[in-house]
């Protein structure tokens, strides 16, 4: 399994993209909505009613239609600034399980495993900054690691010893035979991203 399958990152990205583009063409047809009201679009089109004949009437003989389109629209909007914000968490890992059976569960903090994990690789040389995440199943842990350079013209050593070095000792320190990782290089200066699988 590739790490950016482990991540599911093309089905994250495609919902995030998705929920994106639905937003703002309910947000453009809200706001030409808005401007014909205004008059924007002429006098006879902030006139004209908002809903065919047959359900302008029937709203105009009840009280309760407004209300209640009001009402579900808050609902709607409150589950997909959810569902939205649910997309950008990336199922991060609070714990991650070292070991289980009739004795009990022994479990690590998966934001402390990631940020020494981070203070290790920020502390090679060359390297200006590190954020690593876990992220996947407590059991099954995937590795989200950031990593910021001083030097571009040699990717190679850092990249060599992130393989050699950091990712088996916290695969040794979680006791996992593998553990997927996704390594996202990134050069300053020049902004430059190179991930390696």
């Amino acid at each position: 399994m590739t790490a950016g399958r482990a991540f599911g990152r093309g089905i994250a990205w495609g919902n995030r993209t998705g929920l994106v583009l639905l937003g703002l063409i309910l947000l453009a047809a809200g706001a030409a909505a808005l401007l014909c009201g205004l008059g924007l679009f002429g006098a006879n089109a902030a006139r004209a009613p908002l809903l065919p004949g047959a359900v302008s009437a029937f709203a105009a003989s009840t009280s309760w239609f407004w209300p209640a389109v009001a009402a579900a629209g808050a609902v709607v909007g409150a589950i997909g600034l959810g569902w939205l914000i649910a997309q950008f968490r990336l199922d991060r890992l609070d714990r991650v399980r070292l070991e289980a059976g009739p004795s009990g569960v022994t479990e690590i903090g998966g934001r402390q495993a990631g940020e020494t994990l981070a203070g290790q690789v920020s502390a090679y040389e060359g390297v200006r900054s590190a954020r690593a995440s876990l992220r996947g199943k407590p059991d099954a842990p995937a590795l989200d690691l950031r990593v910021t350079s001083q030097d571009p013209a040699h990717p190679d050593t850092l990249i060599t010893r992130l393989h050699d070095e950091a990712l088996p000792d916290l695969r040794t320190a979680l006791g996992l035979e593998r553990l997927p990782a996704l390594i996202r290089l990134r050069f300053d200066p020049g902004g430059r991203t190179r991930e390696v699988h």
